[in-house]
């Protein structure tokens, strides 16, 4: 953080105390009322005004399922060699009160028993949930394997290798546009999704079973354009902005801000998030 926090959020043992919200999610004194703003949906990268205050759904006018969760993000997280079993997990984000989500699989032989889930944390109205999820690995056949979640919605689908074939892999980084890069130039260089696209395309051609990410997965350059930081920003002394205090508002924006974009950016984002569904 380049400046320091109001006396009043900040201590020497503590650090930064995080924001306590009562039991319909809203932080006590009442929901932020950022300077410049309302509570009225506009801005997508604001929690304010852009979720729904009575499920806790994120972005509802972007809805895809009729339950309100969000995602799925798919992640491999190891092979166990002893039984040839892969070994991953389904993040998604579903509103505060609903019951821990479920995933069941299909490899061709079946249902499987729901794989139950486990919260992660909670911000405001919406939950984290990870699933925790294993398929048998074949001596020498590859195998797609379709999931659901509770068992309703789309049907999600990914590839595993065999135990005696080699793995395909795709990595990737700088993900999105900055701010600078205008709609014109986006189109000359392949449109919004240009990695995407192609990435999706090789992968229904030869299906990768996992993807690496390298850095600047996410671009946060419009937290700037927002009215809350302009008192801070018009101060010229150096010194002075630097010991100005990063007050309630702008810590509750920071928190909204990124929650919010974070979501929209990871499960909102056209093919990006089908490949973190169908990718792990």
């Amino acid at each position: 953080m380049d400046f320091p926090v109001s006396k009043n959020q900040y201590t020497d043992r503590d650090g930064v105390r995080p924001v306590q919200y009562d039991e319909s999610g809203v932080p006590y004194g009442g929901p932020a009322n950022y300077q410049g703003m309302s509570n009225t949906p506009g801005d997508p990268d604001t929690y304010e005004g852009n979720f729904d205050c009575r499920t806790g759904e994120p972005l509802p006018f972007r809805r895809k399922r009729a339950d309100g969760i969000i995602g799925p993000a798919l992640q491999f997280v190891n092979t166990d060699l002893s039984n040839a079993t892969w070994l991953g997990s389904v993040l998604v984000v579903v509103p505060a009160g609903h019951p821990p989500p479920t995933v069941i699989l299909n490899d061709g032989t079946g249902p499987s028993m729901p794989f139950t889930a486990v919260k992660l944390d909670q911000f405001k109205m919406s939950c984290f949930y990870r699933i925790d999820i294993r398929v048998a690995l074949d001596y020498n056949r590859e195998k797609v394997v379709e999931y659901k979640i509770n068992n309703t919605g789309p049907a999600y689908k990914f590839h595993v290798p065999s135990q005696t074939t080699s793995w395909r892999f795709t990595f990737w980084s700088c993900n999105g546009w900055s701010l600078s890069v205008t709609d014109k130039d986006k189109e000359e260089l392949g449109g919004t999704d240009a990695v995407w696209d192609d990435l999706m395309d090789k992968h229904g051609r030869a299906p990768f079973h996992v993807q690496v990410g390298g850095g600047d997965q996410l671009y946060s350059d419009k937290i700037w354009s927002s009215p809350i930081w302009k008192p801070w920003l018009a101060i010229k002394d150096k010194y002075a902005r630097r010991d100005a205090p990063f007050t309630r508002d702008m810590f509750l924006f920071s928190d909204d801000f990124y929650f919010t974009h974070y979501i929209k950016c990871f499960f909102f984002n056209g093919r990006f998030s089908e490949a973190l569904a169908s990718i792990p």
